[in-house]
């Protein structure tokens, strides 16, 4: 009887030889998170996400290092879109027409959302300190958000992981258009304390993970983990929902002559009833100019243009300034009534500076004691 062996083929990699796994790591992330679908009332939506990391995930902030960033966006979203007044559109019983002379009156439901963020890598804590600013008007709510956090700033594998702590207030404030609500069952509690109730204070905590290569990040975080401690107003109502946030990008460097790069970038969002997702890509010439595409989830459709007009100028509080536009044409179907809105605009300022001077180079006697003294 013939027995053939099977000769055993045994593979070595040097442990200092390793497959570049950690260029895969964005993409096998990125590829999970696509199957992760769950289904919830979102936060403020911002198009131009990539430049508001430290909103969505604490563990951004001190992105660029040795730094004093300040970044602002005026956003002005669901423009033109407005709800009948049925209160004073109502039909009368005696000559069956609408009061304003037989026509409808019509309520503007419009928002705008106001973002200040103002963060610093500071060496001596390791780490970066943030704090943000939000106003948000929205529907028949004018909230007013403030956010103070920390994240330390950790080298791994060539890249920094941030890791982040914010702790916030958000004093929700009901204004006059929820005096206007007429809905089809009357007594709705809900509606009822809106209207007796004028204002909410919530405080809570919000943690990220961010990590950031030289071509790639991915991060992934949670706001309102708490659900909302309320300081002040009734405690059942507009209370705020847990937020998952994932995030990620890659820096594609194109070798033409005039350098180019084109940067797609992921939002997943969810509060683990609803989930959207917001797709972005952007093309940047020489450093200078940019400009792209941005796809939200059965949402909208965007144009992204923007600018670092100081990038090559030698005065360093000139090179730091950036500013971008966007504007989203609605696609869903409520985009096609006459009555809703026909897009957003968001407006971006971003400005930092070298916050750290570098030392100058002192020695004595022999060159070869050069950096002596730098130490």
């Amino acid at each position: 009887m013939n027995i053939m062996l099977k000769k055993k083929i045994i593979i070595f990699v040097h442990p200092k030889k390793k497959p570049p796994m950690h260029k895969k790591y964005p993409f096998i992330f990125l590829f999970l998170c696509s199957f992760f679908m769950v289904t919830a009332q979102e936060d403020p939506r911002v198009t131009l996400f990539p430049w508001m990391q430290s909103y969505y995930n604490a563990g951004a902030m001190g992105e660029k290092e040795q730094n004093l960033n300040f970044t602002g966006l005026l956003r002005q979203f669901a423009m033109g879109s407005k709800v009948e007044d049925d209160k004073n559109s109502q039909i009368s019983d005696d000559d069956n027409n609408n009061n304003n002379n037989g026509k409808p009156t019509y309520i503007k439901t419009d928002g705008q959302q106001v973002f200040l963020n103002i963060d610093s890598y500071i060496k001596k804590i390791k780490g970066a300190v943030g704090i943000m600013f939000l106003k948000d008007k929205n529907g028949f709510q004018d909230n007013i958000g403030f956010k103070l956090g920390y994240a330390a700033r950790l080298p791994v594998r060539g890249g920094k992981l941030g890791i982040g702590l914010q702790f916030g207030f958000l004093n929700q404030k009901i204004n006059s258009f929820a005096d206007k609500l007429d809905p089809l069952q009357p007594g709705d509690p809900t509606l009822t304390n809106l209207n007796q109730v004028e204002s909410f204070l919530d405080f809570d905590m919000n943690f990220g993970l961010h990590y950031q290569a030289p071509t790639w990040y991915v991060g992934v975080s949670g706001n309102q983990l708490i659900g909302g401690v309320r300081v002040s107003g009734d405690g059942t109502t507009l209370l705020p929902a847990r937020q998952l946030y994932i995030t990620g990008g890659y820096i594609w460097n194109l070798k033409t002559p005039v350098p180019w790069s084109v940067e797609p970038n992921i939002l997943i969002r969810s509060n683990f009833s609803t989930w959207t997702m917001d797709l972005m890509a952007v093309a940047r010439y020489n450093g200078i100019l940019w400009f792209g595409v941005s796809y939200q989830l059965q949402h909208a459709i965007a144009i992204l243009f923007g600018a670092v007009p100081f990038y090559n100028n030698t005065n360093v509080y000139l090179k730091g300034l950036e500013i971008g536009l966007a504007y989203s044409f609605v696609t869903n179907k409520t985009g096609y009534k006459p009555s809703s809105s026909w897009g957003d605009i968001d407006i971006l300022i971003r400005y930092g500076f070298n916050f750290y001077k570098e030392k100058p180079l002192t020695g004595y006697g022999s060159s070869r004691h050069l950096y002596k003294n730098q130490y």
